[in-house]
């Protein structure tokens, strides 16, 4: 196994309290970086997240109440890590929010806004405000996509929009600062068994496609690894790109979820 040093390094992920955001947390902290990590609506009993990282024998992350779409508060964020961490290395722009969409009449003009702003914008915001407050970009800005930018899901139309979004802009942020020696990735991950999932699609639909997919499912900190990888140094020949993290499931059809004695008219001897 590659051991990476993060030592001297700053970084930030913004939802980073829970599910994905925290694995990711979790590995640079493991890697020795002074990781900040947001929340918002005291959706985190702050003291007990702290508790989880020494429990794991990680140093402690700081974890800040920041509302990503509101610009005053990511400048607060920055002017935080100025005072207590001194730089910025690395950006991780992970917070999503969508409403469940149920059928026409749930798409609406505010509500797509509202999820660009907290699901695509603040990607632009947190290097506006880095610039701005600390005086330099961060080497590295990743912005967690999924699949549904790409696929459709039931629920999932305002999330997998904004997340479309997210992904351009992040395309752009690589050209325009590839002279300034920034590289600006995305990560976008397959399934995760994750809050937001389950919110979206059911716990009933969440329990089978893990039953499904069996020791193949995707985790968390497989997908914080290969965060903690694009932001080594190691691939720095990569920059605008979206890289899928997904256990090789976007390469295979949709009946492989299926056990053979489901599929109408196949018999399971037979070969394919």
């Amino acid at each position: 196994m590659i051991t990476l040093d993060f030592s001297g390094r700053t970084v930030v992920v913004t939802g980073g309290t829970r599910g994905l955001g925290k694995a990711i947390g979790m590995e640079f902290s493991r890697a020795g970086a002074t990781v900040f990590l947001t929340h918002r609506w005291g959706s985190v009993d702050e003291q007990a997240l702290v508790d989880e990282f020494r429990a794991r024998e990680l140093p402690a992350p700081r974890v800040v109440e920041s509302d990503v779409s509101d610009p005053a508060a990511t400048r607060a964020l920055m002017a935080l890590v100025r005072d207590e961490g001194g730089s910025l290395d690395v950006v991780v722009s992970n917070v999503a929010f969508a409403k469940v969409v149920h059928d026409l009449e749930d798409l609406k003009r505010t509500s797509f806004d509202l999820s660009v702003g907290y699901s695509a914008w603040p990607v632009v915001d947190l290097v506006q405000a880095a610039q701005e407050v600390l005086g330099r970009l961060p080497q590295y800005v990743i912005g967690i996509s999924s699949d549904g930018a790409e696929l459709c899901h039931d629920g999932y139309d305002l999330a997998g929009a904004s997340k479309a979004v997210l992904e351009t802009l992040c395309r752009y942020l690589a050209h325009r600062l590839r002279p300034r020696g920034v590289r600006v990735n995305v990560l976008r991950p397959g399934f995760l068994d994750t809050a937001s999932s389950r919110a979206t699609l059911g716990n009933a639909v969440v329990e089978e496609i893990r039953r499904r997919q069996g020791d193949r499912g995707l985790e968390p900190a497989t997908v914080a690894r290969a965060c903690l990888a694009l932001c080594s140094g190691l691939l720095d020949g990569m920059s605008g790109q979206v890289v899928v993290v997904d256990e090789g499931w976007s390469l295979t059809s949709p009946l492989a979820l299926l056990a053979d004695d489901a599929v109408p008219g196949r018999d399971p001897e037979e070969s394919p």
